[in-house]
């Protein structure tokens, strides 16, 4: 569904509509020729909208499949897939993979070694759109995860000692292949605005996948 082809088509039905019942009251037949023309245009343009696809939804996936394939491959050539720590750093607001456990001021964006520890550090310029409002990460995720991504249903977020704990349930069929991807871009996109949120350092310390429901766990790094 395409909000502005609907707006459209309803509006030139509607002024068609309007323009032939004036043409038939007044007896002019060209202008009844044109309204009804004009009639079978708006009917598409409103068709269209109710069941339109925007075509650069398709072509991101198919760009976000490919890179994720070449960043996948770059990380497994490194050894950094297999067993790999997850940071988000608020330097510069990257996210950095590393074999191990790495400063997060000691790195910069891409490749690099820190005391001769492998790290990818990525920005997470999408994360920098969104201002933290209120004071409820979980009221901040659901508006931007559901309202504007439309990721999954609910967002539920526990706290306990510094440990978080999210779970975004009942995640869109749109979203999963994202999820189940190597890189899995909605893991950085929780963690990145998370970590604006909190205004801090972020460590991945599990996740999970049960059925369509995602969970994943992070710690605040001191």
């Amino acid at each position: 569904m395409y909000f502005k082809y609907l707006v459209s088509g309803g509006l030139i039905v509607i002024i068609s509509v309007i323009t032939a019942i004036y043409s038939l009251l007044v007896g002019i037949e060209v202008v009844l020729g044109v309204s009804l023309a004009t009639l079978v245009l708006g009917i598409v343009v409103l068709t269209t909208g109710l069941t339109y696809g925007e075509p650069l939804v398709e072509l991101f996936k198919t760009f976000s499949r490919d890179l994720s394939r070449l960043v996948s491959k770059v990380l497994e050539d490194s050894g950094l897939l297999s067993s790999s720590k997850f940071r988000v750093c608020l330097n510069d607001l990257k996210l950095v993979i590393s074999a191990k456990p790495v400063n997060c001021l000691s790195t910069s964006l891409g490749f690099g070694l820190v005391d001769d520890v492998p790290y990818l550090a990525m920005p997470l310029d999408v994360v920098k759109d969104f201002e933290v409002v209120g004071n409820d990460l979980r009221d901040y995720l659901r508006e931007i995860l559901i309202g504007r991504f439309k990721v999954c249903r609910d967002v539920n977020v526990l706290v306990d000692d510094g440990n978080y704990l999210v779970e975004l349930r009942s995640v869109g069929d749109d979203v999963m292949w994202l999820v189940k991807s190597p890189i899995n871009y909605v893991r950085f996109l929780v963690l990145g605005l998370s970590a604006k949120f909190l205004s801090s350092d972020l460590e991945l310390v599990n996740e999970d996948l049960i059925g369509s429901n995602y969970l994943i766990r992070f710690k605040v790094v001191t």
